[in-house]
């Protein structure tokens, strides 16, 4: 890809945009998995698999601009770096996105019955990487849609107070979007691939203890006595 002008940092910029969008809308899928974790471990583990080759590709684009910026290539130099609070916080975002990845696949590892500790760090994790993934996506919605719009629907008649230049997409457009649909499809595959290894989550026994549960259907019909074993669909 030429460096002359802006067109290295552009196209950089509206690969990480593209794929950031694809991301937002995945994480939005299993953001609602975990309303009802419960009912809906099966998606929630496999949306959660199906996030990490695109992840790779996100954190990879934003590596190599940061790599180019700070080895003074002219085309991200004149490009400019991020705001400096999105700067500062995107290594603890990394590190938090990796935590949260790595200590998902550990749980699908584990199984059920020892996951205590990872399960905990698993949910810390989440939490923190969420309100840094949320700084990030105020910081940069506005550019990956414009971007966005820009590499894909570049005849698109937004409505303007007045007439502007049209703004050319660098090259490399086909490359992009490639990179992005086989980050999807890489995603769907693992996913698939090891989505039987959920099978202890997915149909784990839960007990049904106490008397609270004298009333449940697979209690009653061993006489009303606690400590049944029922096979369910459920997160611990």
């Amino acid at each position: 890809m030429t460096e002359e002008g802006t067109e290295g940092a552009d196209g950089n910029a509206r690969l990480t945009g593209a794929v950031g969008l694809v991301l937002l809308v995945v994480l939005f899928i299993e953001g609602i998995t975990i309303l009802e974790v419960r009912q809906l471990i099966s998606l929630h583990i496999f949306v959660g698999l199906m996030l990490i080759p695109p992840t790779a590709l996100k954190l990879g684009s934003t590596f190599y601009r940061f790599v180019r910026y700070y080895t003074h290539t002219p085309s991200y130099v004149r490009h400019g770096p991020p705001h400096p609070l999105l700067r500062w916080t995107a290594p603890l975002l990394v590190i938090f996105t990796g935590a949260v990845l790595l200590s998902g696949v550990a749980l699908l590892v584990l199984g059920p019955d020892r996951p205590r500790l990872v399960l905990s760090a698993h949910k810390a994790s989440f939490v923190i990487w969420f309100a840094l993934m949320a700084l990030h996506v105020l910081g940069h919605i506005k550019d990956a849609l414009v971007l966005s719009r820009r590499d894909w629907w570049p005849r698109a008649d937004w409505a303007r107070p007045r007439p502007r230049p049209r703004v050319e997409a660098p090259r490399g457009k086909g490359q992009r979007g490639g990179l992005v649909v086989v980050s999807l499809v890489a995603g769907v595959v693992l996913a698939v691939a090891l989505l039987p290894v959920a099978s202890p989550w997915t149909t784990r026994p839960i007990r049904h203890d106490g008397a609270a549960q004298l009333g449940h259907p697979a209690v009653a019909a061993q006489g009303g006595h606690p400590g049944v074993m029922v096979r369910e669909s459920r997160w611990p």
